[in-house]
């Protein structure tokens, strides 16, 4: 129920004239007014044309006020508005055939038929006033959306960048066409919207989330329900409701504190030796890929030179790792060189690497820690033609690019 002056403020047409069809009442005060209807007829069909009445009212004593909705049987009952305690002032209720079902949050647009509304005012002395009156309905589209199958894919997921289990993956069935809306709330009652509502057809559907609120700053580990809501066009609601936990969630980041090439000149043959000091800055740990630091390329390898026995690429492109990446300014590739976070000494402890031989090991770089991490480069007759060139350093995180970019560039000069 919204006042007349609320609903002027908020720029809505209040409609206080109209035919009372219908009115009762007890006590010798006669407080609450006799209701006004602006539609005695409606039709919630979803098509949008006179789909919604409005049921006036004037309230001159302070008193709590109830709205119900009563079928033409007499025992069929709707609670429209559970009693309230109201000041003096104009009321208006806005009835678009849709009634609550009891025990859920889901609203349903009652059958065809004739229903009364009656409003009922009690005022503090105990004394009771009730008005009434009549409204049809007709054509009225009864069949609710319903949201069937819901899967998830983690009902524990870990959105903290190290590419396993970072998302989760959420899919249902939407048995008719409605405008559905997706957020996740927490144990205090934050609001963190997933997808803004927009309308669907019925069939299969699918989301996404990476424990973020629209893409954002990922949320605090914890419980979130998961909230699925849809609104066909008539009116009727219908929400399904699940439950996901963020575990050690955060955002991956890490920066490189210190940079050295040497020497500065060098012939062709020769070896550059590189050093790069990185710090993990970020909120969770990160893992790392190989080849592992102090491994030697010449200017004519990349990081996938490398094989296996049976041909395939050692070190490749991950979601989630880590590694120091150098490179020049006449590159074939984005830095074609790359290190992980772990020297030799770790590799003779952990040689057999994973199970699937990727060269992804368990070394982690905590929050706030260090690792130096080395290599050196051999200058090959593809550097020939050129006499001074310029190399940088930087970090790959997989999946992402190179945050930071380029970083502690030194000019070599190349002699032939």
């Amino acid at each position: 129920m919204l006042t007349r002056r609320a609903l002027l403020r908020a720029g809505t047409a209040v409609l206080l004239a109209g035919p009372v069809l219908a009115a009762t009442g007890c006590g010798s005060q006669q407080f609450l007014s006799p209701l006004s209807v602006s539609l005695g007829t409606i039709t919630p069909n979803g098509k949008g044309l006179n789909d919604v009445t409005d049921i006036s009212y004037r309230l001159t004593r302070r008193a709590d006020v109830s709205a119900t909705l009563i079928a033409a049987d007499g025992k069929t009952t709707y609670v429209l508005r559970p009693p309230q305690t109201r000041a003096p002032d104009e009321y208006e209720i806005r009835f678009n055939g849709t009634v609550p079902v009891p025990g859920k949050n889901w609203l349903r647009v009652v059958p065809d038929g004739t229903y009364r509304v009656v409003v009922q005012a009690k005022d503090a002395a105990g004394q009771t006033v009730t008005r009434q009156a009549s409204i049809v309905v007709k054509e009225a589209d009864t069949t609710p959306p319903e949201i069937q199958d819901v899967s998830v894919q983690y009902t524990t997921f870990t959105p903290n960048g190290d590419g396993d289990q970072d998302t989760t993956n959420f899919d249902y069935k939407l048995t008719k066409k409605a405008q559905v809306r997706v957020y996740a709330t927490d144990a205090k009652g934050g609001f963190y919207l997933i997808r803004a509502p927009k309308v669907y057809e019925a069939s299969l559907q699918s989301f996404q989330w990476d424990g973020t609120e629209n893409g954002g700053k990922v949320l605090p580990d914890g419980p979130y329900d998961i909230h699925i809501e849809a609104t066909d066009a008539a009116g009727n609601f219908t929400d399904y409701v699940t439950r996901v936990i963020i575990a050690n969630g955060g955002v991956p980041r890490a920066e490189i504190v210190d940079v050295k090439f040497t020497p500065l000149a060098i012939a062709v043959g020769g070896d550059i030796h590189v050093q790069v000091r990185v710090r993990n800055t970020g909120t969770v740990p990160i893992k790392t890929l190989g080849p592992p630091s102090g491994t030697k390329y010449t200017t004519e390898q990349t990081f996938a030179s490398f094989h296996n026995p049976d041909g395939v690429p050692t070190y490749y492109e991950r979601a989630g790792v880590w590694r120091v990446a150098v490179g020049w300014q006449n590159q074939a590739q984005p830095f074609p060189l790359r290190w992980g976070f772990f020297g030799p000494e770790f590799l003779k402890k952990n040689s057999a690497g994973q199970p699937d031989g990727s060269g992804l090991f368990t070394r982690e770089l905590m929050p706030g820690e260090e690792v130096i991490v080395t290599g050196t480069i051999t200058i090959g007759p593809d550097m020939k033609t050129i006499n001074a060139q310029r190399f940088f350093a930087g970090l790959e995180q997989g999946g992402v690019g190179f945050p930071g970019g380029q970083v502690g560039q030194k000019v070599i000069t190349i002699g032939f």
